[in-house]
């Protein structure tokens, strides 16, 4: 007789075909609950470090899923096609306008501003933002070679960022940020997404193939996962266990909640 250990594998190949998957969307309402810390899916991380010295991982870019339609330097306007072809080994830096990634723009104070770096090579390096005052904030990242950036106009003034990776600069961005009233930006831009079921336990939430969530996080195998995302924007989401798995690419609204229910 096949012991348990070799039937529940199968059994859990069956209930994958049998299992339904719905998303639903709403407003975000209070204060957005959190399953746990994410941790980095190291097998599909281009080789970032672990351990504490480890520098924070930037999510990563669906370039597949948001490949812009235009590249302006300035106000010269190339197509993205072209774009590659003239910036091949460079490290840079734009501002992800919808389709169109640019070197400028304005933003209100208190709003966000989405960015895009790109790097010949994932690795370790330092974003530099100089402020209207002339002052300097150095921070080091884990970059990939398609990284997603958030910018927050807590000042007003013009702002000033780049970064260097293997001792090479990219080029700056500009953002003004103008007046207006400061709105702490504790969950500006992001998306909520809860993974629950009735019927699966244990399982893991992948987001971009980058950034991993466990049932368990939160110190309870009960069939629920909530995380944020990087809303205005694509993302990949894969639930895996065992033999079952769901995979689905979707688009994301800011401020919005996601719910999947298998």
């Amino acid at each position: 007789m096949l012991s348990w250990k070799t039937l529940f594998p199968l059994f859990l190949l069956l209930l994958s075909g049998g299992l339904a998957e719905e998303w639903t969307e709403g407003q975000i309402e209070g204060d957005i609950p959190i399953s746990g810390d994410v941790s980095y899916a190291r097998d599909v991380s281009s080789g970032q470090p672990s351990g504490d010295s480890a520098p924070e991982a930037l999510m990563s870019f669906d370039l597949e899923e948001n490949q812009p339609q235009a590249v302006y330097f300035g106000t010269k306007e190339v197509s993205f096609s072209s774009y590659r072809s003239m910036i091949s080994g460079a490290n840079t830096l734009w501002i992800a306008d919808g389709r169109a990634w640019r070197q400028y723009t304005t933003c209100p104070l208190g709003d966000t501003v989405s960015l895009v770096a790109t790097t010949p090579y994932a690795g370790p390096g330092d974003l530099i933002e100089i402020y209207p005052s002339g002052s300097t904030d150095t921070r080091r990242y884990w970059f990939s070679t398609y990284s997603y950036l958030r910018f927050y106009g807590d000042t007003p003034g013009r702002h000033i960022l780049l970064f260097v990776k293997d001792n090479l600069p990219s080029n700056a961005v500009i953002i003004d940020v103008t007046g207006g009233r400061y709105v702490p930006p504790d969950y500006a831009g992001l998306a909520l997404i809860t993974v629950t079921s009735g019927t699966l336990r244990g399982f893991d939430v992948f987001v971009d193939d980058t950034y991993r969530y466990r049932d368990v996080d939160d110190g309870l195998i009960d069939g629920t996962i909530s995380f944020t995302v990087l809303g205005n924007m694509n993302h990949k989401i894969a639930v895996l266990k065992g033999g079952y798995s769901y995979v689905q690419t979707r688009y994301f609204a800011a401020g919005r909640s996601y719910t999947l229910r298998i």
